[in-house]
């Protein structure tokens, strides 16, 4: 089958359902992905992509472990209207396949054992974005999971840490799906294989920027969840450290990110590794200030309002993005928590507006005096308010 349907309108789709009973393993799922990225959907495309689901099913065994993740993928993409179809027989068919015919002493017991970390965490994530939550399945890629983690990246990671999230989610809304054994709390959590994966990205100190921020904010999900012990709380604050170091890597869009998920962690690190965490905060808050970044108006309010629990209180790194929530609020809900934080502001301007800046990396950024300070807080302030009566209105 030639990749040609991206192009194709919906209606022209019908003409190749004929062809896909002869379409062998790699074929089908090319099939699948083309139908199901097309950028129209109709009929026409539910019914070929639910004819090559089919066909794919005949051929589990030849799709291998990669073609089985590609056509979950592409037929959640496709959004096929049928859910006794989606639950009864496809995602079924094919966790009846890996937990019985590729288990031990099945037809195709090394069915698995060519899998690379990444094949398994993906095959753990395309069962999640299908929202089948099988106890049976889960524990078979758990298992899975464990015996890779030495070879993870940081990338592979976080494809584990989002998907957990989603795993655990189900339990609490109770979508999972169990034959033998009970559902419980301890078993999906996995805490001591989270703990692993945690320690695991910690230990490699590489990642894009990207994944340094979605860590971060599976960092939140991992102190809800579970805690954070002894020695996560020490490499986490290295990690904190090592990022002060360099916050030029991030755009403006990870340092809002990254701000906000390293406040939340903040209050359940041990008091001794805190200072890491504010560090890292007023890092990021300085590099934003030294180059002028933008700020849209939702990030300045949510990251101000991170940042009330930390209680940072110095005006040179916050300037940019007082202004920006100021000339932009649009609740008076959101004017008293900014009148608030600038209260605070207020509160604390003659104690930390000097010259001798308490900071464990270098401040680049020029200094306010208290005096002027003060009258730039008064000014938003009172801009506060004014606001507060044109909304009253």
């Amino acid at each position: 089958m030639s990749r040609i349907f991206i192009k194709q309108v919906p209606k022209l789709v019908r003409q190749h359902l004929p062809r896909v009973p002869a379409l062998n393993a790699n074929a089908v799922v090319e099939a699948m992905e083309d139908a199901a990225g097309m950028n129209e959907q109709d009929k026409h495309v539910e019914q070929f992509v639910t004819h090559c689901a089919s066909r794919a099913l005949a051929l589990l065994p030849d799709l291998r472990v990669t073609g089985i993740i590609r056509a979950l993928f592409a037929y959640k993409k496709a959004d096929v209207d049928s859910k006794n179809f989606v639950e009864e027989v496809c995602k079924q068919k094919v966790a009846k396949f890996l937990l019985e015919e590729c288990g031990t002493g099945g037809m195709y017991e090394s069915f698995l054992d060519s899998c690379t970390a990444n094949d398994i965490l993906l095959l753990y994530k395309a069962f999640a974005v299908n929202n089948y939550f099988n106890l049976e399945l889960y524990t078979l890629c758990m298992g899975l999971i464990a015996t890779q983690i030495p070879h993870m990246t940081t990338a592979d990671c976080n494809i584990f840490f989002q998907t957990h999230v989603k795993y655990i989610s189900a339990y609490y809304e109770r979508q999972f799906i169990t034959v033998n054994g009970k559902v419980t709390m301890d078993r999906i959590c996995s805490h001591p294989l989270a703990t692993q994966i945690t320690l695991r990205f910690l230990e490699q100190r590489t990642g894009t920027p990207e994944d340094i921020v979605l860590f971060s904010q599976w960092l939140v999900e991992m102190a809800d969840t579970y805690g954070l012990s002894g020695e996560l709380c020490d490499r986490m604050a290295s990690f904190y450290l090592r990022l002060s170091q360099r916050p030029v890597i991030f755009n403006v869009d990870h340092i809002h990110r990254l701000i906000q998920s390293t406040c939340k962690v903040h209050a359940s690190l041990s008091i001794a590794y805190r200072g890491a965490a504010v560090t890292l905060i007023e890092s990021l808050l300085q590099e934003a200030e030294r180059r002028s970044d933008v700020h849209t108006a939702k990030d300045a309010i949510n990251t101000l309002y991170s940042l009330y629990d930390v209680k940072l209180w110095r005006f040179e790194l916050l300037s940019g993005l007082l202004y920006t929530a100021v000339n932009n609020v649009d609740s008076k809900s959101k004017i008293t928590v900014l009148q608030a934080f600038v209260d605070s502001l207020l509160a604390n301007v003659k104690s930390l507006q000097t010259e001798h800046v308490d900071m464990l990396i270098p401040f680049t950024l020029e200094l306010c005096p208290p005096a002027v300070a003060s009258l730039r807080l008064h000014e938003i302030r009172d801009r506060l308010e004014e606001r507060g009566r044109y909304l009253s209105k």
